[in-house]
């Protein structure tokens, strides 16, 4: 009789061991960092951050994107034959604060978001504005990534 029971007892123990074990246990902590960037780049009359994120988990479908802070300029108008236009150029400070949301697959996303104009200097006629110097004090942050400072 206590053989029996005995086996019995093992029995179960086994088979709670052995069930415990095929439990889905706590999925481990994403780890939201950067792989590519943040990078900006003027051209003409706009400035773009683009980045690539990884690490977002396969349950999250999409994310936000801010980025915030300061454009300073200085522009001129510039004649059709690519001369400038009499007068003193323009400087001034653009205050940027950009949003999107962006798809994840796969547990990353790629994204830009663009700024334009970074210059509010209005050319007449054929005239056009060209950006002779562009610095920044940038930040971009999206969910659960760590905050990132751009600066140039």
């Amino acid at each position: 009789m206590h053989k029996n029971l005995f086996a019995l007892l093992a029995s179960l123990l086994a088979t709670l061991v052995v069930a415990g074990g095929a439990m889905s246990s706590p999925a481990l902590a994403d780890s939201p960092h950067y792989v590519q960037g943040p990078t900006a780049t003027v051209s003409g009359n706009s400035l773009t951050v683009s980045w690539k994120a990884a690490g977002l988990g396969n349950t999250v479908t999409s994310v936000d994107f801010a980025l915030t802070g300061t454009i300073n300029t200085t522009s001129q108008c510039f004649t059709k034959s690519g001369n400038p236009v009499n007068g003193v150029p323009k400087s001034e400070t653009i205050n940027v604060n950009a949003t999107g949301t962006f798809p994840v697959r796969n547990g990353q996303t790629t994204g830009s978001l663009t700024v334009s104009p970074i210059s509010t200097l209005q050319c007449t006629g054929n005239q056009h504005v060209v950006i002779l110097s562009a610095s920044f004090d940038l930040t971009l942050t999206g969910d659960d990534l760590p905050p990132v400072h751009i600066t140039g």
